[in-house]
């Protein structure tokens, strides 16, 4: 592929709104779970209790949503290139 194919230039833009749908991951997945843990929060009359303790279990699941999909995505990329066993 040479550096001026725009297939090239398409496919980092592409890639670039991949990483960026991955932050809203991140982010929406900590306001989901503190919301939830609001939502008990109330049911139990524990405010703040369980709306930061969901915060964390959010956060986590984003970090390891996001940290599997770059590690899958590099595995790949290590495949289609043909490094795939880390010799050479």
């Amino acid at each position: 592929m040479t550096p001026d194919d725009p297939n090239n230039a398409s496919r980092g833009y592409g890639q670039g709104y991949e990483y960026f749908a991955m932050g809203f991951v991140f982010a929406f997945a900590i306001l989901g779970f503190g919301a939830l843990g609001w939502l008990v929060d109330g049911w139990l009359h524990t405010r703040p209790l369980f709306a930061i303790a969901g915060g964390f279990p959010g956060g986590f699941g984003g970090f390891m949503s996001i940290y599997y999909r770059v590690t899958r995505e590099t595995e790949a990329d290590k495949k289609r290139r043909g490094r795939g066993t880390g010799e050479g």
